[in-house]
């Protein structure tokens, strides 16, 4: 039996979900709170304000960024090609929240800026420890995110076949002859 995720995460996924789909002007706290089905005195009494909503979601996007570092740490030889194929998975927790975090940083949230720049500097450094060469690092990170935005556009006419797993599975075998 699984049980229903408690107040606190509910509102937190309630203004992801905002951020993720209707952007930041929308994640109002009365929205947060019909979003979560709880009052609005619900919401603040575990959330006295936005800010402490969008410092529990920075807190989520560094739990989730170092749960998928800790994923390439474990297998290095592996890092490369997990963080290229997981550019493919757009619907991820991670992503969602990466996303979210986004939306904050499109709107000027300092603190948004500084933690996306903080995960990028993230993967990359375990990506250089993988694969010792910054240029490689470069050309993997771009190409994933490459992948990830073409990956997104799924439904506006995007060529399905570039964000076909044998497509990436090509590329990533193309990559394989270029790294030691």
């Amino acid at each position: 039996m699984r049980l229903a995720p408690r107040t606190p995460q509910r509102l937190l996924d309630a203004y992801e979900d905002l951020l993720v789909t209707e952007g930041e002007r929308s994640a109002t706290l009365d929205a947060i709170a019909q979003r979560a089905g709880v009052s609005k005195g619900g919401l603040t009494y575990h959330f006295r304000s936005k800010d402490e909503l969008t410092a529990a979601l920075f807190d989520r996007l560094r739990v989730l960024v170092e749960e998928d570092l800790g994923i390439m740490r474990a297998a290095p030889a592996e890092a490369a090609r997990y963080y290229i194929r997981s550019s493919l998975d757009i619907a991820s927790p991670l992503e969602r929240c990466n996303v979210a975090v986004t939306r904050l940083a499109q709107g000027s949230n300092p603190g948004a800026n500084e933690l996306l720049a903080w995960c990028r500097v993230q993967w990359f450094d375990v990506l250089l420890e993988a694969l010792g060469n910054e240029d490689m690092v470069h050309l993997v990170m771009l190409l994933g995110d490459g992948i990830y935005f073409t990956a997104s556009l799924s439904g506006t006419g995007a060529m399905p076949s570039e964000t076909d797993p044998s497509t990436i599975d090509r590329i990533i075998a193309l990559i394989d002859t270029i790294t030691p």
